[in-house]
């Protein structure tokens, strides 16, 4: 299992940077590096992220109830979402 996370500069949001390479980092780990599971967690407010990763497939699981010390934020819920090997053959 990994845990994935990217960041942006805002310049390039909604040109589709975000979503190629995502789905260029689970190609790699599923495939090369044998990776089963890959998750991201994301702050429920970032609807763009989420977007990102229900574009490659992953699965939202549920949200982590202040889950994580974000600096600048203080504490925060996450959504955490999966994406399986076994996925990608559905």
């Amino acid at each position: 299992m990994i845990t994935i996370g990217y960041r942006l500069n805002e310049r390039f949001w909604a040109t589709g940077i975000a979503t190629k390479t995502v789905k260029a980092m689970t190609d790699y780990l599923f495939n090369d590096i044998g990776i089963n599971r890959i998750q991201a967690f994301v702050m429920p407010e970032n609807i763009k992220s989420q977007n990102v990763l229900q574009r490659n497939c992953f699965v939202k699981e549920g949200i982590i109830r202040q889950g994580y010390v974000w600096k600048g934020k203080g504490v925060v819920d996450l959504i955490l979402y999966s994406f399986l090997k076994s996925d990608t053959t559905k």
